[in-house]
This record gives C-alpha cells, structure tokens and sequence, in this order.
C-alpha cells in the first residue's frame, strides 16, 4: 500500500481506521415532489441541464412559513416548476415563502433567487465572499469566459480549443437572475435560526471562496451543499482572481466535517441524503491523494496544465468540460507546486510547464 503524500507543514492525509461505513438513506426522490426526510425540511429536487442532471434544494418549515436554502439553475422548466410549488396546497397551507438561504455563488444553487424574490419579496442570506463573486460574475459589462481565455493559454490550451470554449462554455448572467439589491451578509460565528432549529455555519473553501454548510445544534441534520457530496466530489479549480490553490484550501477546510457523528444526516445538493460524513471524508481524501499521484506519475517531461488532462480525467472532455477540467488540472498541479514536488517555469510565448523537482512524495527526498 502506498505511503501518503507528505504535506509540508500540515497533515491533510491522515488516515483514520474503524469509521462506520457510509449508509444513504431510504429515500425515494422525485423531480419535483417534495420529500420530507426529518422534521420540518423537506427536499426538492430540479432538473439541470448538464451531465449532473439534477439538485436538490431544502425547505425548511416556519411557524408561518418556509425558509429555502438554495433555488436551482435559471431555466424555464425551473420557473414553471416553482411556480407550481408555490401553488401546490402543501406548500400554501403552511404559509409563504419567508426568507431564502444561499449555500454559494454557483448558477444552480443561486439562478432563481432573483425571480423568487420577484415573487415573494423576501430576505436573502449569503456570506459576504459569495455575495462578492456572484455579484461580480454577474456584472453585464464582464465576460467572465473572456477572461479566463489568457490563464487557459498559460496552461497549453490551443487556439482552436480556446475558440471553441468560447463558444461553448455557459455565461453566468444567462444562468442566474440578477440578485436583488440589500442581500443580507452571514456571519460565520453566529448561529443561524430556521425552521425552528439553531443552525451552526460551517465554511468551505476551494470549491467557492466561502462555501456555506448548516449543522444543527444537536447534530441530528447537517445540510452540506456542495462541500460534501456522496459518490462524486466538487469541481475544484483555478478561476483569474480567485484562490490560486484552491485543493489547498479544500482539504484544509474539509477537517471541519471530519468529526461529525456517523449518526448525522448529510443532506447534500446532489445525489443521494446518507449517514457517515467522517467516512465520506476520508473517501473524498483518498481520491484527492490518488489523483495527485497520477499527476505526478504522469509528469515525465516537461508539460502543460493542458497535457495533463487525459491522464487526470481519464476520458475525452468536450465543450465546457474542457474549461472546467483545465481548471481542475491547474489546481491539482499547483498544490503539487506548493509542497515542493513539482516546479514551472513560464517560456518565451508565456506558455507555462511543469517538472517534477526529484523529491520523493511519500518520503521527502531525492529519489
């Protein structure tokens, strides 16, 4: 069995033995009909239009309403689906809708909020480095796909390919209503109150900048966006003007979910509610740590970001999985950086490679 990677100063692979396995819950979900999984939430799933084909957001019951934490992508299968939720006597007969929580900036967690609001003029709650970035990507004078164009060409993509994501990859605004103005700013150290519970925050980073997850005061629900998913793990990438070693940052910030009690249920934003949080990080680790090693052993010459793509993935990537895997690509090649087990260095046509340095990964020294 292979050793783990040695993290300087930190230990992000610790492994722990004897965790209770992973156990999804009993729960048949259906598009569109809410499902109740403990008392007072309730989950609803909406369609996306990606291979990740759906989400799952929650409401939460009030004692004259509902609080929604995330909304879906801006669509119009999502209007008309919202729309006949807010009709539907089981949604009406406990009251209106009260307040919106937001988990992060991406399009389908965030796209409806603006239509919602629209409808019911209601609060809505983000951290402030969410609000930040949604805000920005949403400003119509930007093309955020334009701008991630030179940082893309650093890392090897070719011209042709650089053309075709133009084309290809999906525009924030098209995807996301315009926030209303007065978003309300979470703060972190506070707990939350909804549906009736005290809610402790817990923040994520690498996947967006200030991820936001819920665990209630007795440890019964904890609602986990995107920062924790069963089966599959978050993009994790480099965006221009965003953290530079985002892996970093997520498996730093993934600690925080280690702890919690195998009797917990994770409600995430995608795929199936389960028990056994500390299983699944230690799972979401070691495929971190597998895909690092592949990089590194993958790395026999000189090569760019966009080199490395086949390797790390796996498969042929197509239209905007181009863009999100580079992106990928980058981050895990920059924590390699980090820790001293690859070096690059920027040529005359700004082309960017990276080598590997000679140091052993799992012992620290020159091979």
């Amino acid at each position: 069995m292979a050793q783990p990677l040695t993290i300087i100063g930190e230990q992000l692979w610790k492994r722990r033995e004897g965790l209770p396995a992973l156990r999804y819950a009993e729960a048949d979900i259906a598009e569109g009909e809410p499902l109740k999984l403990a008392p007072g939430i309730f989950l609803l799933r909406l369609p996306l239009p990606f291979a990740l084909n759906h989400i799952n957001v929650y409401l939460l019951q009030e004692r004259d309403g509902w609080t929604l934490v995330d909304t879906g992508i801006h669509t119009p299968a999502n209007r008309a689906l919202w729309e006949s939720v807010f009709r539907a006597p089981w949604f009406t007969r406990h009251g209106p809708l009260r307040r919106i929580v937001v988990t992060h900036h991406h399009p389908d967690h965030v796209g409806m909020v603006g239509w919602i609001v629209e409808q019911f003029a209601v609060p809505v709650l983000m951290t402030p480095g969410e609000l930040e970035v949604a805000g920005r990507y949403a400003d119509p004078a930007r093309d955020v796909v334009s701008e991630r164009t030179p940082l893309w060409r650093e890392h090897g993509l070719p011209d042709a390919v650089a053309t075709e994501l133009l084309q290809h990859m999906p525009r924030y605004g098209t995807q996301v209503c315009a926030l209303p103005p007065g978003v309300i700013e979470i703060d972190a150290r506070e707990p939350l109150e909804l549906g009736g519970r005290r809610w402790a925050p817990i923040i994520g980073r690498g996947h967006s900048p200030e991820h936001l997850s819920l665990l209630s005061e007795d440890g019964a629900v904890l609602i986990g966006g995107d920062q924790v998913l069963p089966k599959i793990t978050p993009n994790i990438a480099v965006w221009p003007g965003g953290d530079p070693n985002p892996l970093h940052s997520y498996l730093a910030t993934l600690r925080r979910f280690e702890g919690i009690s195998a009797s917990t249920l994770l409600l995430p934003s995608h795929k199936q509610p389960f028990y056994g949080v500390a299983r699944r990080v230690e799972e979401i680790r070691a495929h971190h740590e597998e895909r690092l090693r592949v990089v590194l052993d993958a790395c026999v010459r000189p090569m760019t970001g966009y080199e490395f793509l086949p390797a790390l993935f796996e498969r042929e990537l197509r239209n905007e999985q181009v863009g999100f895997g580079l992106g990928e690509a980058i981050a895990h090649l920059n924590f390699l950086e980090s820790q001293g087990l690859l070096t690059s260095s920027v040529d005359g046509a700004l082309v960017r490679r990276f080598e590997r340095t000679g140091i052993h990964p799992a012992h620290g020294r020159n091979e």
